[in-house]
């Protein structure tokens, strides 16, 4: 069996759903297959990250600093152990026979299966789009959990995806303005600063500092706003200096980074 069957199968296969011969065949070479290995392993956390269902209480440590948050979210994103959950409906399991079948034939093409490269370049560019939407999917799952580092962990996921779309971009915008959670609301903030070649994304970014009202936010805003040289944010940071209720440090940010840009 190779990996090109194996695609077909790796979804009944964790699904438990094949005949025991094939099962063993299945396993024997997920066992042998350094590739196929890998790749069922990703297949895994990819079932674990669109099955985020459980509601959990906020965590202790987003009271930490957004630095430390980020990081720890890294972290625990690289070293957990998928649970395997299975399916709840057939629209995600066909969402995961779509995800299972982009991974094994992306390392189907780099073994060399297939010879023609100008067909080959076509269909690269092709798995490498659906494999964006599949991620896509994910982390506009994740943005919607009840719990705030699950939350934290989808604009980290966001924030990775090299072209994202009008959806993610979006739901980083609603996120940033509207998360109930401060950290969050940061998070989403510095994943913007990555797509600020986005004129949307750059007025929203200008929007939410003429409405902001926390400083901790405030002062995140201002200094992207001054590192992409917004110029359009300058007017809002010479209204924040002559408020009355501006907290002194915003002001002192505002002195420090307003001169880099005027």
């Amino acid at each position: 069996m190779n990996c090109k069957e194996i695609k077909h199968l790796i979804t009944d296969y964790h699904d438990n759903n094949l005949d025991q011969t094939t099962k063993i065949l299945v396993e024997e070479h997920i066992e042998n297959c350094l590739t196929c290995t890998q790749i069922y392993q990703e297949f895994i956390h990819l079932i674990d990250i669109i099955n985020q269902v459980q509601e959990e209480l906020p965590d202790k440590d987003l009271e930490l600093n957004f630095e430390n948050i980020l990081a720890k979210e890294k972290l625990a994103f690289k070293t957990s152990k998928s649970t395997v959950l299975k399916p709840k409906s057939k629209v995600l399991r066909s969402m995961l026979q779509v995800a299972a079948t982009i991974l094994l034939m992306i390392s189907c093409y780099l073994l060399g299966n297939y010879k023609d490269n100008v067909s080959k370049a076509k269909e690269i560019a092709t798995l490498k789009q659906e494999k964006t939407e599949m991620q896509t999917i994910a982390t506009l799952s994740l943005m919607e959990n009840e719990s705030a580092s699950k939350r934290l962990q989808a604009v980290s996921y966001a924030k990775a995806i090299t072209k994202p779309d009008s959806k993610i971009l979006k739901v980083l915008i609603i996120k940033m303005n509207n998360d109930k959670y401060t950290n969050v609301r940061l998070a989403a903030a510095n994943a913007l600063a990555k797509f600020a070649e986005n004129t949307k994304v750059r007025q929203a970014l200008v929007k939410a500092l003429e409405t902001e009202e926390n400083a901790n936010m405030q002062i995140e805003l201002i200094q992207i706003l001054v590192d992409i040289e917004e110029k359009r944010a300058i007017p809002t940071m010479k209204k924040l200096l002559q408020n009355t209720e501006t907290p002194t440090y915003v002001k002192d940010q505002i002195n420090s980074e307003l001169k880099q840009i005027i």
